[in-house]
């Protein structure tokens, strides 16, 4: 099974990274799954519809479509989804219908990045990905991991 795990913080260092690199090893040690991770802060995607093409687009766009399933990893930035990865998801509304799709929103307060996950859900159901009804919401982020 191909899983693309989509990590959508900008942030170098970003808890929502670190919880899509735990997500990952434990699809592939515990699911045998073959995981690729598509990540918002190694690409850099032109302001959709500035009509121009950006290096990784048809890179991404093999990730996303070749995927079984896709797995957003996603922190709430002000009760939204951050705008580099609303930019990224622009560019490939085709890759995404009929897609299984998966939700994990972080938050480092206690509600988990609940209205991230709202935000995303509904985009998810606009273009018409097939969205699994669990859902991770992951609260304290900051608490969860060490140095390592």
């Amino acid at each position: 099974m191909k899983i693309t795990i989509v990590q959508g913080s900008p942030r170098i260092g970003s808890n929502s990274s670190k919880v899509a690199m735990f997500l990952a090893a434990e699809l592939e040690q515990k699911f045998g799954a073959l995981v690729t991770l598509v990540d918002v802060q190694k690409i850099n995607a032109p302001n959709y519809g500035a009509e121009t093409n950006f290096d990784q687009e048809k890179e991404v766009a093999g990730h996303l479509g070749g995927a079984d399933g896709l797995l957003f990893v996603v922190p709430e930035y002000n009760g939204r989804v951050p705008g580099a990865l609303k930019n990224l998801t622009d560019y490939y509304r085709a890759e995404f219908k009929k897609k299984p799709m998966a939700t994990c929103t972080v938050s480092a307060g206690p509600f988990g990045g609940l209205n991230a996950l709202h935000d995303l859900r509904s985009w998810m159901l606009y273009v018409e990905g097939v969205v699994s009804p669990t859902k991770l919401l992951v609260s304290g982020a900051g608490k969860l991991f060490d140095e390592d």
